[in-house]
Parts: structure tokens; C-alpha cells; sequence
């Protein structure tokens, strides 16, 4: 399949409000999204399996935490009320979400297809992976990503060794922390969990033979969702509803933006973006992007390095009209 049957949507799976720790209610959150996004997921906070020991020191940060996710947790059943009272196919469509903070494996988002179910305890990858095999059996879908990846392993980074492509098509690269995609960028990571590490950006997952799409979404904690400059997410599918939504995100139809909706679709062979196709001695490469504002130029990268860079000064002149 390539792009002919498919369109771009746009949206923020990762960002937070008032329903476990953060600031503004979930229908102030679902009325900014709804002015910016097709698709959305409000994120709660729900648990910390590995936190720090309590010291005198970090004890406010620990009780803050705490306080958070047993808000997530007694106001759950009322954020999935509000969830399918404003959800509509072919307009808006939402998702339930919430997070796992980890010190040894990094923070993971887990996304529901279907706006039921409770919300998994579950500390560490590999033990998430078995219990959202049998939360399948309910009829439901679930998956995860890591977010903020470059933080340093041990400090809320990515942990790279417990990584599954099943359990995670997808990792965020782009946020308000900054960008996970090597460690050199225009966006540094900054925020006391520390600076980037080479050894948990996407680069180095890539390296090491994973295959996953990627996303970017805002991490905002004033129930803004995709509020312009902290990261957004496009995705090619063939319709505005929940399956197909769901179906790109599971083929890895994704990519991740920072501010404006470009529309980006590129393809190899024929086989558009998170496709995974035969070995062939020579590949055809089509790439469109169309900007909100003048491009300054599109880099082609294979295997972390630099291939090609497209400017203006290969583009043809046009004519004025």
C-alpha cells in the first residue's frame, strides 16, 4: 500500500493536565487539543515502581509523586467518562494514556486502543509486555513507548537492553525535554534529570538493529495539548477513526514534528514510511514535504549518517505566475 489511499493527521499522545500532576482540568486540556489536533491522548502519572529512597532531602519530590498517582488512580473511571463523551470518529479522535516512571529502564507511555480498561501496574518492559498480552484477551489493544529517551541510563533514559519492538513500534524523540535523536542537536535536553547520553538516543537504538517509528509530542503540564514549538506527531491513514488511527500507529505510519504541520511522506520501492521490505541492490527513494513556511532544506540519513541534503539551491527555479 502507499500513499494514494492515505491522509495526514496530526496530534500529541504524550501531555498531561490536572488528572494526576499537572495543572488544568481534562476539559480545559480536551478543548485545546480539539482546536489543533485530529488525535489526542491526556497522559496521567501513575506510578514509580523503582523510586529513589526517601531522604529528608527528596522527600517533597517523593510525596508530590505519590500524591499524583493516587489521584490518577481514584479519578481513572471518570477520565474514561470524559474520554468517550467528547471522542468522535472522523473528527476527533482519543485514546487513554498514562505513565510509568522507571529510574532503571526509563519512562514509558502506555496508549489503550479502546477507551476501557483499568490501568497496569507493571514494573519493568518485559512484565508490561505479558500483561498487556492478556489485557488483548479482553478484546481491547494496548502498547507502549519510551519517552525522553537520551536522559542517561539510571536517570529515567532509556534502557536500551530491555527495548521490545512488539511491546514499543514507536518512541518519542521529541519533547519539551528536548530531542532524543543523537547528541548533537538545536535541542538539548534540559531538566534536572541531567543532559543526553549517546547511549540512549535513537541513533544508538537504531545501531543496534531495532526497528520502531517514532513520535513527538509536547510532555506539557498545563493541559495544553500540542501547544506550538514542544513537539507534535503526523501519521498517514485512511480515514479520522479509531481503527485506522491505531493501525498506523501500529505499522509505525509516523513522524515526529516540533511546531508547524508539514506533510511529510516518503517512500522506498513504494513502500511508505515504517515499512519493513526485502534487501534489494537498488531503491528508489520519493520524498514530498510540504511546509507551512519557506524549507530550508531535507537531509536523507542512512545508517546515522548524513546521505544526502536537499536546499533550495537544488531546486528548479518556477516561473511567477
Amino acid at each position: 500500500m502507499g500513499y494514494e489511499t492515505l491522509k495526514p493527521y496530526f496530534g500529541d499522545l504524550h501531555n498531561h493536565c490536572g488528572i494526576s500532576y499537572g495543572h488544568g482540568n481534562l476539559t480545559d486540556a480536551l478543548n485545546n487539543a480539539a482546536q489543533r489536533l485530529d488525535f489526542c491522548s491526556v497522559t496521567g502519572h501513575a506510578a514509580w515502581p523503582d523510586m529513589p529512597p526517601e531522604t529528608p532531602r527528596i522527600k517533597p519530590i517523593l510525596d508530590f509523586h505519590h500524591v499524583g498517582f493516587a489521584k490518577l488512580r481514584e479519578g481513572w473511571p471518570r477520565v474514561l467518562e470524559t474520554l468517550r463523551r467528547r471522542t468522535k470518529e472522523g473528527a476527533f479522535v482519543l485514546f487513554p494514556g498514562y505513565e510509568i516512571h522507571s529510574s532503571a529502564f526509563g519512562d514509558y507511555t502506555i496508549l489503550y486502543k479502546q477507551i476501557a480498561g483499568d490501568i497496569i501496574y507493571a514494573a519493568s518492559p518485559p512484565a508490561l509486555e505479558a500483561a498487556l498480552r492478556e489485557f488483548r484477551g479482553t478484546g481491547n489493544d494496548g502498547l507502549a513507548f519510551p519517552h525522553h529517551l537520551a536522559y542517561r541510563r539510571g536517570h529515567r533514559g532509556i534502557n536500551w537492553d530491555a527495548f521490545s519492538e512488539t511491546l514499543s513500534p514507536l518512541v518519542e524523540i521529541i519533547s519539551m525535554h528536548g530531542c532524543s535523536e543523537g547528541n548533537e542537536n538545536i535541542r538539548p535536553f534540559l531538566h534536572s534529570m541531567g543532559p543526553s547520553d549517546w547511549h540512549s538516543t535513537m541513533h544508538y537504538g537504531l545501531a543496534r538493529g531495532y526497528v520502531f517509528g517514532v513520535l513527538g509530542n509536547t510532555d506539557h503540564h498545563s493541559a495544553h495539548p500540542g501547544s506550538y514549538g514542544h513537539g507534535l506527531t503526523g501519521l498517514w491513514a485512511s480515514s479520522l477513526t479509531r481503527n485506522e488511527i491505531w493501525r498506523a500507529l501500529r505499522d509505525r505510519r509516523t513522524y515526529a514534528l516540533t511546531g508547524d504541520k508539514i506533510v511529510l511522506q516518503y517512500s522506498i520501492n513504494g513502500a511508505p514510511m515504517g515499512s519493513v521490505i526485502p534487501r534489494a541492490g537498488r531503491r528508489a527513494i520519493d520524498i514530498e514535504v510540504e511546509g507551512r513556511a519557506p524549507i530550508d532544506y531535507v537531509d536523507v540519513v542512512k545508517n546515522n549518517q548524513l546521505l544526502r541534503r536537499f536546499s533550495e539551491t537544488d531546486l528548479e527555479p518556477q516561473p511567477m505566475a
